[in-house]
């Protein structure tokens, strides 16, 4: 008995699910509105997107002439979608989806703004360019739509609700070519109070008193709610700081990389000028911290890690230095301070006394007479001509091709000591074959050219400038790019887009790439 029960349920419950309705195949979703809402471009409409047939018949052509008439201006390109529904996906979230797929707008100036009705939610939302930022800031599309949208709307009224609102937006951005419509006057106060102004215009003009027009949209009328969908938006950190903050951040990694480029297994120590500056443009940006205690910081603590590094600098170049060991210390000290000169320009009080004893010492540690190591007999520098005779050929290669400078010294016994001095900015390496510094970099020789389909690969080879020895290497040449691989996918795609839309053919349609400057309102009926 129960047996027959349980299929008797199951045939049942196959029955009524039968009879169910199958979902519609065209219907928007939150996963499907970025294909299923179609551009404007792509209809016959050039502005207007209503799939769900939402206007009445005439209202879509209306709007596409006074929309084309503002596009041809080149004030602004708008386009107004509405849809019965989105799923659950929020409308500002799709709003700007839409706009940054469609590209509403010119690229040059970003004017591009989006009109987004979504029924089920009772929701409006406009998206904004940048370049409409200044003429449409987020109040006064909050405004728009609170006073010449939701009244409408809530009355079921869409056709009226998109008029009204695309009749204030032309009105802003064009306000000789149309006004915007009256307002809606919530209380009988606000009527007389409108009336009165109105009678007050009149009386001015017939009296000859030329009063400046002034946009309502710019005054907020009395109860009117900001707080129900348009938030003021928080004054951010001062442009200044952002740049002032970027220029310091560039300074550190700079400072960090010269003074730290010898010291080996010290690279973390870039986590140092990361870690401060972040602990003053964190406050600086949360408005904590003083624009002018922020900039004496940010110029004052690399002024202080300037002046220890320095410091041990000069303690170092202090020690006695034995005649042999001069080329060493010479060098150590060209690369302690190799890429650090322009702080002699950036802190110029502090530092450009420090400059002048290093530049002064270099010059000291090359030139100062010494004592012979041999004889005890005070040694002189010989000049350049003079030197020759007591450089190796291969010596006087690597001088002539200013790889190495030597400097050799005498005395009266006749003793003879040699320095030689390697050029930091040199190319040359050390030839295998003569041990010299003369090896210099190589050319190319191509044993197979590249093609669009294949590498090819050739020979850096390498010659000594002295003894004419010869380092071969393999190297691959990269594929040549096809021609035109760039412009004919880009053709292709216009191509596309214009075999989709006949109607769209003989638009005058200026939406050719502009981007979202998140810019907007919403406002729900």
């Amino acid at each position: 008995m129960f047996r027959h029960q349980l299929i008797c349920w199951r045939l049942c419950l196959a029955v009524l699910a039968g009879c169910q309705s199958p979902e519609p195949a065209g219907r928007i979703t939150a996963a499907n509105y970025l294909t299923a809402i179609p551009d404007p471009k792509t209809l016959g409409e050039s502005y207007v997107s209503d799939p769900d047939g939402v206007l009445s018949p005439g209202t879509a052509p209306a709007l596409n002439a006074r929309l084309d008439s503002l596009d041809r201006s080149g004030r602004a390109h708008i386009d107004v979608v509405l849809v019965r529904s989105i799923g659950e996906e929020v409308p500002k979230t799709a709003a700007t989806a839409l706009f940054n797929k469609w590209k509403i707008g010119r690229k040059d100036t970003n004017n591009g703004l989006l009109m987004l009705l979504v029924l089920d939610q009772r929701r409006v939302e406009f998206e904004t360019g940048y370049g409409l930022e200044a003429d449409l800031p987020d109040i006064i599309c909050y405004r728009i739509q609170q006073r010449y949208m939701l009244e409408p709307a809530r009355a079921g009224d869409y056709d009226r609700a998109v008029e009204q609102g695309v009749a204030a937006l032309i009105g802003r951005l064009r306000p000789a070519a149309a006004a915007a419509p009256r307002p809606v006057l919530a209380t009988a106060e606000d009527s007389l109070r409108y009336r009165l102004d109105s009678l007050q215009q009149v009386a001015q003009e017939q009296s000859g008193i030329v009063v400046a027009a002034s946009d309502p949209l710019d005054e907020a009328l009395p109860g009117e709610d900001l707080a129900n969908s348009y938030a003021t938006p928080e004054p951010g950190p001062p442009i200044g700081t952002l740049i002032v903050a970027g220029l310091a951040l560039v300074l550190y990694l700079v400072l960090w990389f010269c003074t730290t480029r010898g010291l080996r297994g010290r690279g973390w120590l870039v986590l140092l000028p990361l870690g401060l500056l972040a602990g003053l443009v964190v406050p600086a940006l949360q408005n904590e911290l003083a624009t002018e205690s922020f900039l004496a910081l940010i110029y004052g603590l690399p002024l202080l890690f300037l002046h220890g590094y320095f410091g041990w600098q000069y303690r170092r170049a202090q020690r006695p230095v034995a005649p042999a060991a001069r080329p060493e210390a010479y060098a150590q000290l060209q690369a302690a301070h190799r890429g650090l000169a322009f702080t002699a320009y950036l802190f110029p009080v502090a530092l450009v006394l420090y400059w002048r004893w290093y530049r002064r010492h270099l010059t000291e540690l090359r030139d100062a007479p010494f004592a012979c190591p041999e004889c005890g007999l005070p040694m002189h520098k010989l000049d350049s001509t003079a030197e020759l005779r007591h450089l190796e050929p291969g010596q006087r290669a690597e001088e002539e091709y200013r790889a190495v400078d030597y400097d050799v010294w005498e005395c009266a016994s006749g003793h003879h000591l040699r320095l030689s001095y390697l050029n930091p900015d040199t190319d040359k390496r050390i030839c295998p074959a003569c041990h010299y510094r003369t090896l210099g970099p190589g050319r190319l020789q191509v044993e197979q050219r590249a093609t669009t389909r294949a590498n090819g690969w050739g020979w850096r080879v390498e010659k000594c400038r002295f003894c004419q020895h010869e380092e071969k290497t393999k190297e691959i040449i990269p594929q040549l790019p096809t021609p035109g691989s760039s412009s004919s996918s880009g053709s292709s795609s216009s191509g596309s887009s214009s075999g989709s839309s006949s109607g769209s053919s003989s638009s005058s349609s200026s939406s050719s790439g502009g981007s979202s400057g998140g810019g907007g309102a919403g406002s729900s009926w």
